[in-house]
């Protein structure tokens, strides 16, 4: 795995998380409910961005469950989104529904990614063991943030 690609989907899932707390500011609702999801998710995905760039020591326990917790939260993505759910502050952009497989498509996709690196992390002796999973699914989530979301 080229390692540009590794530090840009880390730096792309790690950076998503600075503008969570003021981006909540006003959330209610269906909206704040998503919001708070993705921001465990993010902060996951900096437990294990850390560990990929070098920054925090390898834990294949600590891996495995952060992507684990991906995984399970991730399931929950598409109910979070029900149709025109883009009130302020709302970073949703309505092309989410107007292309709503695909949407939901990512949401799998992320799930499956983080799946696979739970269960590369549980047997992995260092970070090199799960680097490409982690690659594929911080490319979901910043492939889904791309086609979906408002750009900062």
């Amino acid at each position: 795995m080229n390692k540009t690609i590794i530090a840009i989907c880390a730096v792309t899932a790690i950076s998503s998380i600075s503008g969570f707390a003021i981006a909540h500011s006003g959330a209610t609702g269906i909206v704040k409910e998503r919001m708070e999801l993705m921001k465990d998710i993010a902060g996951h995905m900096k437990t294990l961005g850390t560990m990929i760039k070098g920054e925090r020591a390898f834990s294949a326990e600590e891996a495995s469950v952060a992507a684990t917790m991906i995984a399970s939260k991730s399931e929950n993505v598409p109910e979070l989104f029900p149709e025109d759910s883009i009130m302020e502050p709302s970073e949703a952009l309505p092309a989410i529904w107007e292309d709503w497989d695909a949407f939901v498509g990512l949401s799998g996709d992320m799930n499956t990614h983080a799946k696979t690196l739970a269960e590369a992390a549980k047997n992995a002796n260092d970070v090199t063991a799960i680097r490409a999973q982690f690659a594929s699914l911080a490319k979901t989530c910043s492939g889904c943030h791309e086609d979906f979301r408002k750009d900062k």
